[in-house]
């Protein structure tokens, strides 16, 4: 099922802020487990599979306006805080920045948002819910980050890559970041059918009794206008690349110690630009 958006931002589940964006391919970084059920149990939940509309998703994302008013709230990424300068990157994975320049009069951004909601019966009630979302020309914008600062950050911290939603209606002749980006999120909900929560919710604690984040990933690949801010000449051609996993199942042992074992957020010139001197 397609959807095609002009809409919003996130904010940041790193670590979980969470934590950040996936070394996904289109599939699910963990497979979902049966494990501890008998293999009938298991064969029989498997086969209640159902695949529930993306619009469940969808529709349930951006409900605040919290972090990076005047648009909706969403998850956004940042590096490795042990190896700072820590960037962190909004990717409008859900067409939200893109929605509301549309909504305000502001330029079509073209964002596509497709995939699939796969949601399986666990043994204790709840669901587990597979999210696999693939969104192009995702409107993408980058800022310097302190991960021990405050969320004012999000709106007052000068931009190292694209613009901001507001900054795009202001000026609809500005060349705004654009990404292609594979996202994969697992989660357990309070029970199949149930209403799926705004992924903001897992950086707020806003979540209802039973909802937890099993692993999320994100890969994102895009390109724009770098700025001033990354010491280049401002709207010097660049490239933004970011890529987070989170694996809230990772057994806290050898590779694995980390649950958040790739935490990139790369800017690069593109096209023969150079840093300035």
């Amino acid at each position: 099922m397609d959807r095609l958006l002009v809409k919003s931002p996130p904010l940041f589940l790193c670590s979980l802020f969470l934590v950040s964006v996936i070394g996904c391919s289109r599939q699910n970084p963990i497979a979902p487990s049966s494990a501890g059920l008998a293999t009938s149990d298991a064969a029989t939940l498997t086969t209640l599979s159902v695949n529930r509309p993306l619009s469940d998703f969808l529709d349930r994302q951006g409900s605040t306006t919290t972090f990076i008013a005047p648009v909706p709230d969403y998850i956004g990424w940042f590096s490795d805080p042990q190896r700072p300068p820590v960037g962190l990157a909004f990717v409008d994975y859900a067409g939200l920045e893109a929605k509301w320049l549309q909504d305000h009069g502001g330029p079509s951004l073209g964002t596509q948002v497709s995939g699939s909601v796969i949601e399986r019966p666990l043994a204790d009630g709840r669901a587990e819910v597979t999210i696999n979302l693939h969104t192009t020309r995702a409107q993408t914008w980058a800022i310097p980050f302190d991960p021990g600062g405050s969320f004012d950050q999000l709106l007052n911290n000068p931009l190292l890559f694209g613009h901001r939603a507001p900054e795009l209606l202001a000026d609809p002749s500005l060349t705004p970041g654009l990404s292609t980006c594979d996202m994969v999120w697992v989660i357990k909900n309070t029970a199949p059918g149930a209403p799926l929560p705004d992924l903001v919710a897992f950086l707020t604690g806003d979540l209802e009794p039973g909802q937890e984040l099993v692993s999320a990933a994100i890969r994102s690949n895009g390109s724009g206008p770098l700025r001033a801010a990354f010491g280049v000449d401002d709207g010097t051609p660049g490239r933004v690349v970011v890529v987070q996993t989170v694996l809230l199942r990772a057994s806290l042992k050898g590779a694995l110690a980390d649950t958040a074992p790739a935490e990139h957020v790369d800017l690069h010139i593109v096209g023969g630009g150079r840093p300035k001197t």
